[in-house]
């Protein structure tokens, strides 16, 4: 029997795509890098940000300007903390 696990980063984004995700703003780091393999695979298009107050605030005006929804992703630790 062959057995298939779903990765947690493979999860989010197929959660990200069931929900119409288009556009994800972000800064990577070591701790998001599954989630950025497993963008890698999909559709949903990812805007590198120079820091991440930038990625948060790309995030808002695109779900203001647009009214889709507005993801901004970055690392743990002090990456999260500057969203």
């Amino acid at each position: 029997m062959e057995s298939h696990t779903l990765r947690c980063a493979d999860a989010l984004v197929k959660i990200f795509e069931i929900y119409g995700v288009k556009f994800i703003f972000g800064h990577p780091g070591e701790q998001i890098l599954p989630l950025y393999d497993a963008l890698r695979k999909s559709k949903i298009k990812h805007v590198l940000m120079r820091h991440e107050q930038g990625a948060a605030h790309a995030a808002d005006g695109f779900a203001r300007a647009t009214a889709d929804i507005g993801v901004c992703i970055s690392t743990g630790g002090p990456g999260a903390m500057n969203l």
